[in-house]
């Protein structure tokens, strides 16, 4: 078969953004924990970024988050 490989489909659903978004900021102003470090939230934020389409609004929060978050250690 002479198939074209399938790209990720993002999706338009501002309310699970919203939603996500607003568990991620709420969880980042939290004490850190051992397993959820800023290296995990950076992670789940981006995948959001990835996943989905946002709009210009949750571009901006979400980068307000990962400034919060600082800068990336390794």
């Amino acid at each position: 078969m002479n198939r074209k490989p399938v790209r990720p489909k993002r999706f338009n659903a501002s309310h699970v953004v919203e939603a996500e978004l607003d568990h991620l900021d709420w969880a980042t102003k939290q004490p850190a924990q051992r397993m959820l470090d800023a290296g995990y939230w950076r992670r789940r934020l981006l995948a959001v970024k990835c996943k989905f389409e946002l709009s210009e609004q949750q571009v901006a929060r979400v980068e307000k988050i990962l400034q919060r978050l600082g800068p990336l250690q390794e």
